[in-house]
């Protein structure tokens, strides 16, 4: 009997971690990352260059690691010459998910991506900034 609960146990902890590795492909699948920045103590702007990329997106997710960043503003700017502004009146830091930004239109191709910051001088070290694209 005892054996019996303990295949099962074992068999139910295989389809669970067999569930994660699958949603977790399909992350990767989904969302290409674009570019990384470490971030500096000051006001600063930085930006994600794409000009040699042909790939449609619907959105943009932007991740922080290791510090916090407080983001102003960010310019999406398009390969056909369009750009969209984003207000980014909030703190990012590593423990929320992202700020995930749907791209206005459909299939954009991007050729830049600008962003406006400063430093929270709280974090022991420089924060990161990852920008991922959603594929269309």
């Amino acid at each position: 009997m005892k054996t019996n609960r303990l295949f099962i146990a074992v068999i139910a902890l295989f389809m669970i971690a067999t569930a994660q590795v699958s949603f977790g492909q399909n992350l990767i699948k989904d969302w290409e990352p674009l570019g990384t920045r470490v971030v500096d103590y000051t006001l600063d702007h930085d930006v994600v260059s794409l000009k040699n990329s042909k790939e449609a997106f619907t959105a943009l997710k932007v991740k922080v690691m290791g510090g916090t960043i407080n983001m102003h503003k960010a310019t999406v700017h398009f390969a056909n010459g369009d750009k969209q502004d984003i207000d980014f009146p909030e703190v990012l830091t590593p423990e929320n998910d992202g700020k995930v930004i749907d791209l206005k239109g459909n299939d954009r191709v991007i050729e830049k991506v600008t962003f406006w910051y400063d430093t929270r001088k709280t974090a022991t070290e420089k924060a990161t900034l990852e920008v991922f694209g959603k594929k269309a």
